[in-house]
């Protein structure tokens, strides 16, 4: 499907090719998520102009912890965070109106992901 991630790297790498592409998708955050996905983390720098890079953040504003599968149905928009997170399937620690932004990051990634397809 158009815009799909197979892995988590992928998905965090078109977010990170989207924050480069437009600086104020970034900004529109304003903090660090870390992620943590099974065996794998991530941190999503929404400052500046934004990075994404594997491994854990010193400080982050919010860690969402869920499985790797649910990450890549979140990030395909077939999850609904809200749902994801009053089922149980994502869990949020620390500032929770900073991880509800992650819709606007991975929408826009979809999209840029949907054009080079």
């Amino acid at each position: 499907a158009e815009g799909m991630a197979t892995s988590a790297s992928e998905a965090f790498d078109a977010i990170g090719k989207a924050m480069q592409a437009d600086a104020t998708l970034a900004s529109k955050v304003g903090g660090v998520l870390q992620f943590e996905l099974g065996s794998v983390s991530w941190t999503v720098i929404c400052t500046g102009e934004g990075s994404v890079a594997e491994g854990r953040a010193s400080a982050p504003d919010a860690t969402i912890t869920m499985s790797e599968p649910d990450f890549l149905k979140l990030y395909a928009g077939t999850l609904n965070g809200t749902t994801a997170y009053m089922s149980g399937k994502m869990k949020i620690k620390g500032n929770i109106g900073l991880a509800q932004k992650l819709a606007g990051l991975t929408a826009a990634a979809r999209k840029r992901g949907a054009a080079a397809a």
